[in-house]
């Protein structure tokens, strides 16, 4: 992995100062599978909301694209841009690789390479997240006019 000069002066001063914190590589080391298993943990939030919209509209999808071209586009569109933050989380987030690979030249280095995949790991959850709410805006607003027009007795709700 390369990097640039710039950023290895940023990891390593990241580096040091965790090493000076948590008083020894034992401890940055945990500190680090920490930080993952946060990632991890907050990725498999995406999934959930996503699966979660997915399953709503196996049972109610046909009502609310029934309700009219105003609900049924932004219901499609928040769909696919829901499964494209799936995508993106399990492919830019997901993807395994276990932190003991990350092997360089010295300890040092090789902590260097574990914080910039975290960062990148990171950059990549947001972007999905970001990619969800999205699709989730989309996908309030289908159910929204859905419901504004079932209020005002403009569709049967059977």
């Amino acid at each position: 992995m390369k990097l640039s000069k710039k950023e290895k002066e940023y990891y390593q001063q990241e580096y040091e100062h965790m090493l000076k914190i948590l008083g020894s590589e034992a401890e940055v080391w945990k500190s680090l599978q920490h930080q993952f298993a946060v990632l991890n943990s907050r990725n498999q939030t995406i999934f959930q909301l996503g699966a979660l919209a997915i399953t709503v509209t196996g049972f109610s999808g046909h009502r609310i694209v029934a309700a009219g071209i105003y609900s049924g586009i932004p219901l499609v569109i928040g769909l696919c841009t829901i499964l494209v933050a799936l995508f993106t989380a399990l492919y830019g987030v997901s993807k395994l690789r276990w932190i003991s690979t990350f092997q360089a030249d010295n300890l040092s280095q090789s902590f260097i390479m574990i914080l910039k995949i975290r960062d990148l790991k990171t950059k990549r959850f947001k972007v999905s997240l970001c990619i969800l709410v999205a699709g989730l805006c989309f996908y309030v607003f289908a159910i929204s006019n859905y419901l504004i027009q079932a209020s005002h007795g403009l569709i049967k709700i059977p």
